[in-house]
């Protein structure tokens, strides 16, 4: 590495908003695709289903995770 580089800074931006935002949507496929889960099923295509219940719970996950490091980004300061 060139040594003349200045550090790289963290950006100021938390992510919750984002990840709340992408994990809402998750939650909205899941609750649109639950009455169809007969058709899904017929189709092969149950597996949707999965994925977004998985995806809601893995943004839950990202959720929680950015609320801490916005936390410890805060007491940083």
């Amino acid at each position: 590495m060139n040594a003349d580089r200045a550090e790289l800074e963290p950006l100021p931006y938390d992510g919750v908003l984002s990840v709340t935002v992408g994990t809402a949507g998750w939650l909205v496929a899941l609750i649109v695709m639950l009455p169809f889960h007969h058709r899904l099923e017929d189709d092969g295509r149950l597996w949707w289903i999965a994925t977004a219940a998985t995806g809601f719970g893995l943004g839950l996950l990202g959720i929680l995770y950015c609320i801490r490091r916005r936390s410890r980004l805060r007491r940083a300061d």
